[in-house]
């Protein structure tokens, strides 16, 4: 160091390393499975910093969600009374949930005419157990992103 620039006050700047963490998220899942639940949750508390909820049926979900938004959904599509069919459309036709990206999941191995009705959804993706810790961080990250780009606020520009 140049013996002027101690004299100075010079300190050489700080360099920090670029925070690859992302934002911190609510994950409901809906799943009448308490292994299910139980296997997914133990992946996002240990592979992200997603807090999650859980819900067991269709009434279950929609209290939670009075009390809490979600910002994505894990919806199993066989949950007892209303299945996870019926909650989708219920929830798209509500203009406080229609946004809320929903990936949709089932232990049970689907069907032609059930795999094509999960394709008519329109979920953010779909999940067939068990799934990989990676493979489901990634299929929320991507339902997370799509849920910034459909929540940003519209700012008017300036007169």
């Amino acid at each position: 160091m140049a013996p002027g620039r101690a004299l100075l006050g010079w300190q050489p700047p700080k360099i920090e390393a670029p925070k690859t963490e992302a934002k911190m998220a609510y994950v409901l899942m809906v799943d009448d499975n308490p292994v299910n639940c139980r296997y997914i949750e133990k992946m996002i508390r240990y592979r992200s910093n997603h807090e999650i909820g859980f819900a067991h049926d269709a009434s279950q979900a929609i209290e939670s969600m009075v009390n809490r938004r979600p910002d994505v959904i894990l919806l199993d599509l066989f949950i007892p009374g209303m299945d996870g069919f019926e909650l989708f459309e219920n929830l798209r036709k509500h203009p406080v949930t229609e946004s809320i990206p929903v990936i949709a999941h089932s232990a049970i191995p689907l069907d032609p005419v059930t795999k094509l009705r999960v394709k008519r959804m329109r979920t953010e993706g779909f999940i067939l157990f068990p799934i990989d810790a990676t493979a489901l961080k990634e299929t929320i990250g991507t339902a997370l992103k799509r849920n910034d780009v459909l929540t940003k606020k519209w700012i008017p520009p300036s007169v």
